[in-house]
């Protein structure tokens, strides 16, 4: 087997027997010390891995708790923020006020321009009646020209009663509306509909006596 060595005969064989033993004690030695450095260099570094395992461990848990802190920070500025622009925008109603007051200023002169053109209508209405009769008288009742024009008439009230339909839907739950008492009476806008019942009474009666 390696490393055995035979027992010599004689002194001189007993010396160089133990002196083998002795190299080998020496090399198991030199083997065992440097064994004995490499578990200590070992020790030693699984040492340091721990503790810089354990300082990690504790600067993402102070990592973690300043992320939870800055997200609950986030939150309540976000929070903060919608609350200071809605306060804001209250507290700017004048411009809100002045677009409702622009829009109501171009409501009124849309309004304005639709009586206008519904005089210019109920005009034009009229006449067209007169004409008929003028043409009945002067060429009868059978004439084409007359029965075209009496045509039109009797077709004008369905043509346009989508559009009237529409336009007293848009008005009607206005005028019912209750208004405010804190309000001053002088402070409400003209009441178009009893402007256009004023500005056209006289050509209704007219128009309908005609029918």
């Amino acid at each position: 087997m390696d490393g055995f060595r035979p027992a010599e005969k004689g002194q001189n064989g007993v010396h160089v027997e133990s002196e083998a033993i002795s190299q080998d004690i020496e090399a198991l030695e030199r083997e065992l010390a440097r064994l004995r450095s490499r578990v200590e260099d070992d020790s030693s570094s699984f040492a340091s891995l721990e503790q810089q395992v354990a300082e990690l461990r504790e600067t993402l848990l102070k990592t973690r708790e300043s992320v939870t802190e800055r997200e609950a920070r986030l939150a309540e500025k976000h929070k903060e923020l919608a609350e200071t622009k809605r306060l804001e925008t209250l507290a700017a109603y004048e411009d809100d006020l002045r677009s409702q007051r622009e829009a109501a200023d171009r409501a009124a002169s849309a309004a304005t321009d639709f009586l206008a053109a519904l005089d210019t209508y109920d005009d034009e209405t009229l006449h067209l009646r007169r004409l008929l009769e003028e043409m009945r008288a002067a060429f009868g009742n059978d004439d084409e020209r007359a029965a075209e024009v009496e045509s039109a008439l009797h077709e004008e009230p369905s043509r346009l009663r989508e559009t009237w339909e529409a336009v007293m839907a848009a008005t009607k739950w206005r005028l019912n509306a209750p208004v405010d008492e804190k309000i001053s009476a002088d402070e409400l806008p003209q009441d178009l509909a009893d402007l256009a019942q004023e500005r056209r009474r006289a050509r209704i009666k007219e128009y309908f006596a005609k029918s």
